[in-house]
């Protein structure tokens, strides 16, 4: 492979240059351009697969130059090499599908990572790309079947070891030697090239290929045996227990692969890693994982090595949640309601880690206090559970917190339009006959709220949207037309006037009256005045 570094600055450019060839990447070629011009020169000459280009430089800048370089050769990566954190250029870097941004000054671990990701990204694509032209036809159903005799040995309903021992035989492991193992359950959260509906041959060539490359360094190759009727596959990693091999640098691999995935294949996946063993301890190993998959009802794109949830916070805290939501819901304040429970979801995203247990106890408990409501106001289920969310699609959703929240959604939102919209106009006139009755002093939102029995900020909301005023717009408003009338119809002085609806600074009134009617109060009292005398 060859690489090009491109930078304005010389002293940049040795620096990087001299890095590059500590890191003895197996290069072919590292050459270098102070400018676009020159680097179109070198490529005139030379085809480079890996570009290192600074971005602000004269004349032509490095994205203008990157764009042009991907019209012509869409395989080349491009590594943003600059000293500029500006969000303009990382979000145009990231738009145009670049390999990667780099700030200066760069570490030589992790420039070296860079590009070690990029090469793994080449060879992978190149690959795939030899696969998807040669086509799947040459493989036969003998592996379909091998396939699905080895996951009943993994999912322990099997005892015939006969699958394990054909399974080494095809994949070459040498069963003289003693063997490590560590069993990989792969789930499939998003596909946007829908690699699950090409054959079964060829997916498990792509999958390998992309694992093969990144698992090549610590001398461990993987079989991929697709789930039935699934997207799901199961990994299983191999290699001779001589090559001592850590569990941590196997999970960073694991962890690089799922990236590339990204990049390569544009699939989302979530890995859980289960433990390091001998053959026998293969048998029944995917039930563990399992659990995993079902621990992670946050869908999250990461990879798993252990039961990771930590305890819940005391139930004392969360039976305090309970009722904090039990007393939203009496109150008829749906939103609210729906909002403190998603709050308490993102701080328990910060804190601990939702597991399949924590996840239930939550539905569970929502669940209770949503029953309990439709009983003591007598509507029917029916009137919420309906063919856009059935009961039975309710009650399923406590195993993924997507799904959960997805339906609280729609629930609150039922529940709104059946009791929330009228409890919300008798709210609003409560608020505006407080806010006329107390005109003449200085009311605040947080005052108003206190006396209808919501906070501040819903309160604020809902008057918004069934009225369309701000609600201290509002509030102002009143006390300005309150004051005009008084202006017109009394021959009170001023001052006078402005304590009357509720203001104590006699120059906090005038700039707010002329603010909102566009003169003085003394000037619309003259000008209301010669108004009556014209008529």
């Amino acid at each position: 492979m060859n690489l090009l570094i491109i930078d304005d600055e010389r002293i940049i450019l040795e620096n990087v240059y001299a890095q590059l060839q500590e890191m003895k990447l197996g290069m072919e070629r590292i050459d270098l351009a102070g400018s676009t011009g020159e680097a179109r020169k070198r490529m005139a000459d030379c085809h480079y697969d890996i570009f290192l280009c600074d971005i602000v430089m004269p004349g032509e800048d490095g994205i203008s130059f990157a764009k042009w370089v991907l019209e012509r050769e869409p395989e080349v990566k491009i590594i943003f090499l600059t000293a500029y954190a500006d969000v303009k250029y990382m979000k145009e870097a990231i738009s145009m599908q670049s390999f990667d941004y780099v700030l200066q000054p760069v570490s030589s671990a992790e420039l070296k990572g860079v590009i070690e990701r990029a090469i793994a990204q080449i060879r992978i694509e190149k690959r795939n790309r030899e696969l998807m032209q040669s086509g799947a036809f040459f493989q036969s159903y003998e592996e379909d079947i091998l396939e699905i005799g080895v996951l009943k040995y993994l999912e322990g309903q099997s005892e015939q070891h006969s699958y394990s021992d054909r399974l080494k035989s095809r994949y070459h492991i040498d069963q003289r030697r003693k063997t490590l193992y560590l069993p990989v359950k792969v789930e499939v959260l998003e596909s946007r090239k829908q690699i699950e509906k090409l054959e079964n041959p060829l997916q498990r060539l792509v999958y390998r290929n992309v694992l093969d490359e990144v698992l090549y360094p610590l001398h461990i190759s993987s079989i991929v045996l697709l789930e039935e009727k699934s997207t799901d596959f199961i990994a299983i990693l191999h290699w001779d227990e001589e090559m001592s091999c850590e569990k941590s640098l196997i999970l960073e691999k694991l962890e690089c692969f799922r990236v590339l995935s990204y990049r390569v294949l544009l699939t989302n996946l979530a890995l859980y890693c289960g433990n390091i063993g001998e053959e026998g301890s293969l048998e029944g190993c995917l039930n563990a994982l399992n659990e995993l998959q079902k621990d992670n009802v946050r869908r999250e794109s990461r990879v798993f090595a252990a039961k990771t949830g930590e305890p819940d916070a005391g139930s004392h805290s969360f039976e305090l949640q309970v009722n904090t939501w039990k007393k939203l819901l009496e109150q008829d304040q749906f939103g609210s309601f729906r909002d403190s429970i998603l709050a308490y979801l993102d701080r328990d995203g910060s804190h601990r880690r939702m597991n399949a247990a924590s996840m239930m106890r939550l539905h569970q408990s929502v669940t209770q206090l949503l029953l309990l409501y439709l009983v003591n106001h007598q509507i029917g289920s029916d009137r919420i559970f309906d063919a856009e969310l059935p009961y039975i699609t309710w009650m399923s959703a406590g195993q993924r917190l997507d799904l959960f929240m997805e339906a609280l959604d729609h629930i609150t939102g039922r529940l709104q339009e059946l009791v929330g919209n009228k409890k919300s106009r008798d709210v609003v006139q409560e608020t505006i006959k407080y806010i006329q009755k107390n005109l003449d002093r200085d009311v605040s939102v947080s005052e108003i709220a206190e006396f209808v029995g919501m906070n501040s900020e819903y309160l604020t909301k809902l008057f918004k949207k069934e009225t369309g005023y701000n609600l201290k717009k509002y509030i102002v408003n009143e006390k300005m037309e309150s004051a005009k009338m008084l202006l017109t119809t009394t021959a009170l002085p001023v001052t006078l006037i402005s304590d009357h609806v509720g203001y104590g600074n006699y120059s906090n009134f005038t700039r707010s009256f002329k603010q909102l009617v566009g003169c003085t109060p003394v000037e619309y009292r003259k000008a209301a005045e010669n108004q009556k005398m014209q008529q």
